[in-house]
């Protein structure tokens, strides 16, 4: 159940740092909405063992709503973000667009091969 007047945090990644973060607010007096382009949290870790066959790729990724599942004050939005407009506190999507509070921007990072493709 969630009530309109309470702050509105929201959460741009459900990646490690993004899901902590939503956890750690749990009892908080806020709402929560988790925006992520994938429904799953993909485990990276263990890429690697998915990559020699060692386990399956179901074995590393689980559906975020299922993460939050008993968490009342959150919700997850499957979203493409595109920018976010800190003055009019809003988060932009490809479609669409939310207004927060809060936000916590955990959107992951990306590897790099410094150049060298090899």
């Amino acid at each position: 159940m969630t009530i309109p007047d309470h702050p509105h945090v929201v959460i741009v990644g459900a990646g490690f740092g993004g899901l902590h973060a939503a956890r750690a607010l749990k009892r908080a007096d806020v709402r929560i909405t988790v925006i992520d382009h994938h429904n799953y949290h993909l485990f990276q870790p263990l890429l690697y063992q998915v990559g020699t066959a060692t386990l399956s790729p179901n074995s590393i990724a689980y559906p975020i709503r299922a993460i939050v599942r008993r968490q009342a004050n959150a919700r997850v939005i499957l979203a493409d973000v595109v920018a976010v407009n800190t003055c009019d506190r809003q988060v932009l999507f490809r479609d669409g667009e939310i207004g927060y509070d809060y936000l916590i921007l955990a959107a992951g990072a990306t590897h790099s091969n410094f150049g060298h493709p090899e």
